[in-house]
C-alpha cells in the first residue's frame, strides 16, 4: 500500500487572504513567461481544493491513500468560517472516499478548552486518527499551557503531525524548531510524533531525534522544492534518510502546494525511480512506515 502522508484540502472561506496571496506569488512570478496576469491584491474568491481533485492526483500518481491535514490559521487572521466548520468540511469531503483518505483534525492548541472539545468531537464522530499542528501560529511545543491538549491527545491515542521549518506572512518560524518537541517525546512515549518536511533547515535535529526517540518520525514532503533546479540535492536527502532512519520517514507531497512548479505525480515518480535506496527501504518510505505509525 502506497500512502501520501502529507496533503491538504483547501476551502476558500477558511483560508485567510494573506495565505492565499502567498500561494499566488509563484503565479505572479511567471506572468512574464506565461500568457496570464495575476493580481495578488485581488484574492481569488473561488480558490480551493476538494477531495475529488485530490483523488485525481492520487490516481495519476498510483498512490492508494492520503493523510489529509487541515491547518488552523484562524487565531492569526480570522477567516470567513470557523475552524470547526472547516474541519467538518474536511471529514465530510473525505467520507466520500473512505478507502482513499485519512483525515486528521486541524486545531490550534492555543484554543484551550475549545480545542479539547474538538478533539473529542472529531474522534468520536469520525474516528479521527490524528491531529495536525502548526506552531508558527504563535506557540512553542514545550510550553506548559499546551499540556492539557497533549494529555487529551495521549488519552485518545492520536498521532501528531507538526509543521517544522520555514513559515511565511504573519507566521513565525522561530516556533517551528524541532528541538522544542523533545520534552513531549520524553513525557508521552506512547504517542507518535511526525515532524514534517524533514524539519526544514533543522534537518540534523530531526535525524538525531528520530535516532533517539522511538516515537519520533518525519516525512519528506516539500523536499521536491529542490526540483527541478537541483535534483542532486533532493536525491542526496533521500539517500541520507534511507541510510540513517529508514524506519522513521514517510513519503509526502504537500499537495497542492507544489503543483505549479513540480507536480506531486512527478515527485512520486522521482522517488520511485531514482537509485537512492533498495526496494525494501523505498517500500517503507512509500507506505510501510506510515501504516505502522497509524496502526492500519
Amino acid at each position: 500500500m502506497i500512502i501520501d502522508s502529507h496533503v491538504h484540502l483547501w476551502l476558500r472561506d477558511h483560508l485567510p487572504n494573506k495565505m492565499v496571496r502567498m500561494y499566488l506569488e509563484p503565479l505572479q512570478a511567471l506572468k512574464d513567461v506565461m500568457d496570464w496576469e495575476v493580481d495578488i491584491d485581488n484574492v481569488w474568491p473561488e480558490y480551493g481544493v476538494n477531495a475529488s481533485a485530490l483523488i485525481e492526483m492520487l490516481d495519476a500518481s498510483s498512490i492508494d491513500k492520503a493523510v489529509v491535514l487541515p491547518i488552523d490559521f484562524n487565531l492569526v487572521e480570522q477567516s470567513r468560517i470557523g475552524i470547526e466548520e472547516y474541519n467538518t468540511w474536511i471529514f465530510e469531503n473525505c467520507n466520500m472516499y473512505p478507502d482513499r483518505t485519512i483525515p486528521f483534525i486541524g486545531v490550534d492548541p492555543q484554543r484551550g478548552k475549545e480545542a479539547l472539545k474538538m478533539l473529542d468531537h472529531f474522534t468520536s464522530k469520525y474516528n479521527a486518527l490524528g491531529v495536525k499542528l502548526y506552531p508558527p501560529t504563535g506557540w512553542y511545543p514545550n510550553e506548559e499551557r499546551i499540556g492539557a491538549f497533549y494529555d487529551r491527545v495521549d488519552d485518545l491515542g492520536l498521532t501528531l503531525i507538526t509543521h517544522a521549518g520555514a513559515a511565511w506572512t504573519s507566521l513565525d518560524d522561530k516556533y517551528a524548531e524541532p528541538k522544542y518537541w523533545t520534552e513531549f517525546l520524553d513525557k508521552y512515549p506512547d504517542t507518535n510524533l511526525v515532524i514534517a518536511h524533514l524539519g526544514g533547515k533543522w534537518r540534523q535535529q530531526v535525524l538525531e531525534m528520530c535516532d533517539t526517540y522511538s516515537n519520533c518520525f518525519t516525512d519528506c514532503s516539500a523536499l521536491q522544492g529542490w526540483l527541478p533546479s537541483d535534483p542532486e540535492t533532493a536525491e542526496s536527502r533521500l539517500r541520507e534518510i534511507g541510510e540513517r532512519i529508514p524506519d522513521k520517514v514517510s513519503f509526502g507531497t504537500d499537495y497542492p502546494l507544489f503543483e505549479l512548479s513540480y507536480t506531486s505525480t512527478m515527485w512520486a515518480d522521482f522517488v520511485r525511480s531514482k537509485p537512492w535506496a533498495n526496494e525494501d527501504v523505498k517500500a517503507k518510505l512509500m507506505g510501510g512506515n506510515m501504516r505502522k505509525i497509524l496502526g492500519i
